[in-house]
């Protein structure tokens, strides 16, 4: 009797892969792309007002960080190298959030 999880055959388990690996990376994406999504549209919008400007830059160059580690992640869970010019993605929210931050 064999075990219904277990794949059926060599192309199954590769598929059964590949899509473990996307749905691991979407999680990644909500979870600490949003995080930085988030804290970069606080800077944006309120942060900038009610805190000392050194905070705005730390909170702001955490944001980057944030969005670095999470690219990395999603670029090793698929078998990438962390240092791969993908990496760069993660710095969308730091990026996009700077003009709005420093003029």
């Amino acid at each position: 009797m064999t075990d219904e999880m277990t794949p059926r055959s060599k192309a199954e388990a590769i598929s059964l892969d590949r899509v473990q690996r996307v749905l691991a990376s979407v999680l990644i994406v909500f979870v600490m792309g949003i995080i930085s999504a988030v804290l970069a549209a606080y800077l944006v919008f309120s942060g900038r007002h009610h805190m000392a400007h050194s905070d705005v830059v730390g909170l702001w160059g955490l944001t980057g960080l944030i969005g670095l580690l999470s690219a990395g992640m999603i670029l090793m869970l698929n078998r990438r190298r962390p240092y791969n010019p993908l990496v760069l993605v993660g710095l969308i929210p730091m990026a996009a959030s700077w003009y709005w931050i420093f003029h």
